[in-house]
């Protein structure tokens, strides 16, 4: 049996390559250099301190303790690539895994399985990676395919990208794509047109251009500048959409804004505002304390004391706690609990308390109920049907 090839490449040495039968060491600072723009290794790439290599790389592994590898060309590795400090790769690079202490940077194309470094891994070509993990920072601004990306702080999503997960421990920028999953711990920001199924910020979520995310939530506040479709919202405090806002289920702390119209098919739950700049379509809208759109449609609405709804309203139930004012209401049942006072009423059945007020219209079809010291500018009047609202 013939013993296996080995060639050495000394310390700081250049020297140059085509093929080699076997493995190539290489110590430390040493450069290799492609005689016909490739060197093919047919077993492993073995170094200490680091080295260079001019021109395009094919290895079975490559392996460098105490140093950084810099190819200027492409790397094409049948395993693995195990680089103690910083792999530096100008092209493309190919391989079942890279992986670095610190640095992993790909300029061209990157296709492995697992691409991973201790601070930071940068791709920024074309990429077909399944897992790319980063201890601060992991950024990829090519397009293409990547099943998970995670970074101990930050996480760069710049290219189109169809991903499953990206996750930072602190803040995620991602700039189009799909995903089935964003986090982070304080901030997320999603730009150009994109698809989420599920989308979270332990702080703030700032949505740039038109999204549709099935599950938003976030810890503080929820920004989008353009129109936004989701299945379900969930934020700590406010929310603010400039477009439209189409949904199932809107739930937030404090506030929620939205200059278009705002749809919400099933529950809108928010603890003090509801604000839209056209109109409300809801199933059942409940906020503490203001209501406010040109027109409002609901199942049913609930408003907290001393609270105001402006706009025309209609719905199949109303409640109109104490103190609560409203504008023009048409609905099947209404309640005018204490002092409540609205502008017209128009409902098949009228529930008023003491000293609720209505200061136009009065209209029923089937009941009308009042205690003593109701207001009413005018008689309440039983009619054969509604009028439509305005």
């Amino acid at each position: 049996m013939n013993p296996k090839q080995v060639i050495v490449v000394g310390k700081r040495k250049r020297m140059k390559l085509s093929t080699v039968d076997g493995d190539l060491k290489i110590k430390k600072g040493a450069t290799i250099i492609a005689e016909n723009g490739t060197i093919v290794v047919n077993g492993r790439v073995r170094n200490k301190g680091g080295f260079k290599c001019k021109g395009n790389l094919e290895a079975r592994s490559v392996e460098a303790e105490k140093g950084s590898v810099k190819i200027f060309g492409n790397l094409k590795v049948e395993r693995e690539a195990d680089i103690d400090k910083k792999l530096i790769v100008h092209g493309d690079a190919e391989a079942e895994s890279l992986s670095a202490g610190m640095t992993v940077k790909i300029g061209g194309k990157c296709k492995a399985e697992s691409v991973k470094a201790g601070m930071s891994v940068i791709l920024y070509g074309d990429v077909d990676v399944e897992s790319v993990s980063a201890g601060m920072k992991a950024e990829v601004k090519g397009d293409g395919k990547v099943g998970k990306i995670s970074a101990g702080m930050r996480a760069n999503v710049y290219g189109t990208i169809e991903g499953g997960k990206v996750s930072a421990g602190m803040k995620a920028v991602i700039i189009g794509g799909t995903f089935e999953k964003a986090s982070a711990g304080m901030s997320l920001i999603v730009k150009k047109d994109i698809k989420i199924e599920r989308a979270s910020a332990g702080m703030s979520l700032k949505i740039k251009d038109n999204a549709t995310i099935e599950s938003a939530s976030a810890g503080m506040s929820l920004k989008a500048s353009k129109n936004l479709t989701f299945d379900k919202i969930s934020v700590g405090m406010s929310a603010k959409i400039a477009g439209d806002a189409t949904g199932e289920t809107a739930s937030v702390g404090m506030s929620m804004i939205c200059k278009g119209n705002l749809i919400c098919r099933n529950q809108l739950s928010v603890g003090m505002k509801i604000k839209a700049g056209k109109n409300i379509n809801a199933g059942n809208i409940s906020t503490g304390r203001k209501l406010i759109a040109k027109f409002i449609k609901a199942k049913i609405v609930d408003v907290g004391k001393r609270g105001r709804i402006r706009g025309t309203l209609e719905a199949d139930r109303v409640t109109l706690k104490p103190r609560v004012r409203a504008g023009t209401i048409y609905a099947n049942e209404i309640e005018m609990q204490e002092k409540s006072k609205a502008k017209n009423v128009f409902a098949d059945t009228i529930f008023m308390e003491h000293g609720a007020n209505v200061s136009g219209k009065l209209q029923y079809t089937e009941s009308f109920d009042a205690e003593e010291g109701v207001k009413a500018k005018k008689k309440a009047e039983k009619v054969k049907a509604l009028p439509s609202p305005k």
